[in-house]
């Protein structure tokens, strides 16, 4: 029997959402009796739509997408494990491709769908990776020079810039005439694409090499793994103590004990303010069943199953 990939979420839980929900629902417009919004919300209209091009196909009406369906649906392979982790911590993150956050954490300016931060240095490669015609495209040629000027700047005159866009008591929202050249850029497909390739150059990479040095190697040590890269750098310091943790664990423990572990592990070695949406995020994932930012996830839902082992073809795919 074809795996299950996603479903619409039980009332009161937030719906798998993303670019691989539009490319599903573009495949429901051309292929079902019923056409779903494009909206990349796996909600109602589109359960309705698969339940609809299931019936017609002589298949069970359950409304969840099996891997076959996707691919009879979209002409194209499965979403990726990456692109499945992607989903779920930019659903964390909350910042969608559009949405620019000023210095409210030191990080000068954070953008795109995990928060790509100027401090880090990660938000200068997306926009180096978008290329300078499609920004001037996107914001304008005034706008496109103060950015270049800046992303090649010292990092203090970064600091100084940001500061001087950021406003409001945390300094989280930014002037409008950037807020809303950041949402432009992040709109266009090279704005998107560029966000991407950074995820997997950068996080994604990270998370490959923490699974590999402390996971099981599950589909969820990936998305916790991955959510660390995005939310912590990786494991990093924290390696030592994670080493020790894991090794008082007995061979046979399962999947959430052993993911708490990890969760556990990297919340304790966060900073004390962020420590509390750092375990949320961690436990979320080890369990498959949390609550971040006031919005609750069951991840059987999302694409990232219990016990689902992972392959090198899932680590390399993207």
């Amino acid at each position: 029997m074809s795996r299950i990939l996603f479903k619409r979420s039980p009332p009161g839980y937030r719906n798998v959402r993303g670019e691989h929900v539009i490319q599903l629902q573009r495949g429901l417009v051309d292929h079902s009796p019923k056409k779903p919004g494009i909206d990349g919300d796996f909600g109602k209209q589109t359960e309705d739509a698969v339940k609809a091009w299931q019936t017609a196909n002589g298949k069970e009406p359950t409304g969840a997408v099996t891997v076959a369906d996707w691919t009879a649906l979209t002409g194209k392979p499965a979403p990726s494990l990456f692109v499945r982790c992607l989903s779920l911590t930019s659903a964390f993150e909350g910042h969608g491709y559009t949405v620019a956050a000023g210095n409210w954490d030191k990080a000068y300016l954070t953008w795109g769908i995990i928060g790509f931060t100027l401090a880090s240095g990660n938000l200068q490669a997306v926009v180096r990776a978008m290329g300078w015609p499609a920004i001037e495209a996107a914001i304008g040629s005034v706008k496109t020079a103060e950015l270049k000027r800046i992303i090649d700047a010292p990092a203090q005159q970064q600091k100084a810039w940001c500061d001087s866009i950021s406003f409001g008591p945390k300094k989280y929202a930014v002037r409008p005439d950037w807020s809303d050249a950041f949402r432009s850029l992040g709109e266009i497909p090279e704005g998107r694409q560029a966000q991407h390739q950074v995820a997997k150059d950068v996080y994604w990479k990270q998370a490959i090499k923490d699974l590999k040095s402390f996971g099981r190697q599950t589909e969820r040590d990936a998305a916790i793994f991955f959510d660390t890269a995005v939310q912590n750098g990786g494991v990093g310091a924290k390696a030592n103590a994670l080493e020790k943790a894991l090794k008082k664990l007995a061979a046979s423990a399962d999947e959430p004990t052993r993911l708490g572990c990890v969760a556990g592990c990297i919340a304790d070695g966060s900073k004390p303010e962020f420590r509390d949406d750092v375990r949320s995020r961690r436990r979320t994932i080890a369990t498959g069943d949390g609550t971040v930012h006031g919005a609750r996830y069951l991840l059987e839902c999302w694409g990232l199953g219990s016990g689902v082992d992972v392959t090198d073809g899932d680590l390399a795919k993207i």
